[in-house]
């Protein structure tokens, strides 16, 4: 595409070069710069792209954009000054024949940028977004399910996959960065998707990955302190204004009622909004919800009620917290003429990967993997648990590094209170000490009294609880879910959950069989 095109609908000031070129990508990575590649510097939370500008000169790219803070004017000309790189505008035109576009804000300018290259694909598809601080991913399985059950080829964005309607890739990031978001997209519409089903994370919101996307359906979940402290959020209410943002990107906001900071998520919305409810009068409510075990599995029910009527669902998905993602998903599909039955029907059938997942190897207990990792979520789950009455509820959990400190000894405490015997373990360390992550885990903890053991290894730590698994008891092994990998000193190293339970499970088995060997056996007269 030319640069005069991609850039025509852009608000920037042209400094240098020929905009008479052919652009043949964009990229923010200058690894990824390739001859004709439009670069674009990005500012992240351990590296701005302005640092490596030179490196995409190297790459072959034939425009740069950089931003506005990042110069200052000398002597008519412009200075373009970071950290490690330092030069004058002209001298990057001259040099290299490269184009300079100066932007206010380059994160814009990227989601700006990329819908143009990929020829603006969120307006051919509609648009649902969904945005809480937990349930987005279950709430877009059961949306995509209930979508797909009744004929619509549905694509989907979030924490576990990227599904253009075609083939499934695994995902890195809830909501990624707009370059690929409008790839993902361009694919969805290629490959015949009527619908897009996206998880709209805060970061992503507040990062501007979803700049210019306008979502036909937005959902509100809920919200609760999290995802604050360095990298992330600098407060409270930082972090709730970035949520409402979807509000203000979509014509139909379907919104929880029953959350108390529902009001003040709605405050500046330019959609229409209904909601959905528990306790309350509202366009979908959910009345005679009960839970219940069937051949060691976990079931939840309830009769779902609208404007034109009831209709009993069941589930495999336990827990109030998965009543209000279904009233969600089921509200946003009658939207677009979905009927009771075909949502009844894939209600029934739809599961989540690593979500309330059972995963047991054995009929004498229940183990499920689930992501609940923070306050609310794990809270949310061990009380579910708690309503099937187990001989024990046992938690193996942990908390991420470089994330919230305050979260770690709040979800000891829930634990701590909740759970027979928490088992605290790694999650994704990321930079920080495993160790030093459990000590903040074990304040909480220890302050209730509650029943615990502390094994860093997370491998051991599931061998452990598998190993000591009684009949009737519940397992649940929190935090990390679908993730196929830990993460350790910026590597992400190969882990499954469900690898580490089966070797678990064998290795008890060969545990207990060579202790029944072992055992004396009865004389014969």
């Amino acid at each position: 595409m030319q640069l005069d095109r991609l850039v025509s609908q852009l608000t920037y000031e042209r400094v240098q070069g020929s905009q008479n070129r052919e652009i043949t990508d964009i990229c923010y990575h200058s690894g990824k710069v390739k001859e004709g590649s439009l670069f674009v510097c990005l500012k992240g939370l351990h590296a701005d792209g302005h640092d490596y500008l030179m490196d995409a000169l190297n790459g072959g790219a034939a425009a740069v954009v950089i931003a506005a803070e990042n110069t200052v004017r000398v002597e008519g000309d412009i200075l373009l000054y970071t950290e490690k790189f330092g030069a004058r505008i002209s001298e990057l035109q001259r040099d290299w024949g490269v184009a300079v576009i100066l932007v206010e804000d380059t994160r814009e300018a990227l989601a700006e940028l990329s819908a143009a290259f990929f020829g603006h694909p969120a307006e051919k598809l509609c648009m649902i977004g969904i945005t809480g601080t937990k349930g987005k991913t279950t709430t877009a399985y059961l949306t995509a399910a209930i979508l797909r059950e009744a004929g619509y080829k549905t694509g989907m964005i979030g924490t576990i996959c990227i599904d253009d309607g075609e083939r499934t890739l695994p995902a890195t990031h809830t909501t990624p960065e707009a370059y690929e978001i409008q790839k993902y997209l361009a694919g969805m519409v290629e490959n015949g998707c009527a619908v897009c089903v996206m998880e709209v994370s805060s970061q992503g919101l507040k990062m501007q990955r979803v700049r210019g996307i306008r979502y036909k359906i937005g959902m509100f979940l809920n919200i609760e302190p999290d995802h604050i402290g360095p990298g992330e959020h600098a407060s409270f209410a930082e972090y709730l204004f970035c949520k409402s943002r979807l509000l203000r990107q979509c014509e139909l906001g379907i919104v929880n009622r029953d959350d108390p900071h529902t009001e003040r998520i709605l405050q500046g919305h330019t959609c229409e909004v209904e909601t959905f409810s528990v306790r309350h009068p509202a366009a979908v409510t959910a009345d005679n919800i009960r839970f219940f075990m069937e051949e060691g599995r976990l079931f939840g029910s309830f009769r779902m009620c609208a404007g034109d009527g009831q209709l009993p669902v069941r589930m495999q998905l336990p827990g109030v917290f998965n009543v209000y993602n279904a009233l969600a998903a089921a509200l946003a599909a009658r939207h677009l003429g979905v009927t009771g039955e075909q949502i009844q029907r894939a209600l029934c059938a739809a599961q989540v990967p690593g979500r309330c997942e059972n995963i047991s190897p054995s009929r004498r207990y229940v183990l499920l993997l689930d992501y609940a990792h923070n306050e609310m979520s794990l809270k949310n789950l061990l009380e579910t648990l708690r309503q099937f009455a187990p001989r024990r509820l046992v938690v193996i959990f942990g908390c991420g590094g470089n994330r919230s400190v305050l979260r770690r000894s709040r979800m000891g405490e829930t634990a701590g209170h909740l759970a027979d015997l928490s088992i605290i373990t790694s999650d994704n360390p990321r930079w920080e000490e495993p160790e030093a992550i459990l000590d903040d885990v074990e304040v909480g903890i220890r302050a209730t009294g509650g029943a615990y053991v502390r094994i860093a290894d997370r491998r051991e730590a599931v061998s452990y609880a598998v190993a000591q698994a009684q009949e009737g008891d519940i397992l649940v092994l929190a935090g990390k879910g679908h993730e196929g990998y830990q993460e350790i000193r910026g590597v992400r190293y190969p882990m499954s959950e469900y690898k580490l339970v089966e070797d678990a499970y064998q290795k008890a088995c060969s545990a207990e069989e060579k202790r029944r060997a072992d055992e004396p056996q009865e004389g014969h007269g």
